[in-house]
């Protein structure tokens, strides 16, 4: 097919302008938005290099799950007891009790969503979800257990995504191990035990097997770039410079984000002709 002047305009320019170089602006977020989607990872780095105490033979964490909600409701926190969702996610990696805590929070107002996500199958490894937040609901509850294990499990309780200048571009957070408080195993393998009555939820990270170690792993949420092509620089809103050298620095850097006009799978002189063209029929 000939060089038609096609623009592909659904490119992924948006999610490395950071790493074009110092010459481009910011890549452009709404921090104002009344909605924000965020993409989270999950980076389990659990391993028995990281942790060779007693490590189990068959290293995994289960599904992601958790909410998006407002601080009117908790999901779980240290020195509380553990819901029968977090419970059920602790010790068998279920969740569906937690899902349906989650709907029931979404029904009196206090959550806007279930987050749900894949899981590790084999640790170390990493897993990801994406999630539209609210401004009224900007927290994040998420959760996946170890396993195997007697109950333990890593995440996060109502992490903020939001503060008091809008939406926060990156979050990223520690992940510690966490007894759920509802079995009384002990290593990793240990038969079910109930515990009886109930204890708090509490940090192991102390405590054998996961001692003298470091963190079981990492969450980072990253908001998606709001700009529209060709705006994809800030200031956001208005066409100028900086749209156009993170443009021509990603051009420049080789990035196949930037082969936005036919003939695609190189990067010639139709590319920048077409940025170039966009930018002029779109700006003021």
């Amino acid at each position: 097919m000939g060089c038609t002047g096609l623009v592909r305009t659904g490119f992924g320019l948006l999610g490395g302008i950071a790493l074009f170089g110092s010459s481009a602006g910011a890549q452009c977020f709404d921090s104002q938005s009344p909605v924000a989607t965020y993409d989270v990872v999950f980076i389990a780095e659990w391993s028995a290099g990281t942790h060779p105490t007693a490590f189990p033979g068959d290293p995994h964490f289960s599904p992601l799950i958790g909410a998006t909600h407002s601080d009117a409701v908790s999901f779980w926190e240290p020195g509380g007891l553990a819901s029968p969702g977090i419970e059920r996610m602790a010790e068998t990696g279920g969740t569906g009790p937690l899902r349906n805590e989650v709907g029931a929070a979404i029904g009196q107002g206090t959550a806007a969503s279930v987050v749900s996500g894949g899981g590790v199958p084999l640790s170390p490894g990493q897993a990801g979800a994406s999630l539209d937040v609210a401004a009224d609901f900007p927290l994040v509850t998420l959760v996946t257990m170890i396993a195997p294990s007697p109950d333990w499990f890593v995440g996060v309780h109502g992490l903020a995504l939001r503060d008091d200048s809008g939406w926060i571009p990156v979050v990223e957070a520690d992940l510690w191990a966490y007894d759920a408080g509802t079995d009384s195993g002990t290593n990793y393998t240990s038969p079910n035990q109930d515990t009886s009555p109930q204890e708090p939820i509490r940090n192991i990270t102390g405590e054998s097997p996961f001692a003298g170690h470091g963190r079981i792993g990492r969450l980072v949420f990253t908001q998606r770039a709001s700009g529209q092509y060709p705006d994809i620089a800030e200031p956001c809103g208005v066409l100028n410079f900086f749209d156009v050298a993170a443009y021509i620095g990603a051009f420049t850097n080789g990035d196949a984000s930037a082969d936005v006009a036919e003939p695609f799978g190189q990067l010639n002189f139709f590319d920048v002709a077409a940025f170039i063209s966009a930018f002029s029929n779109a700006g003021p």
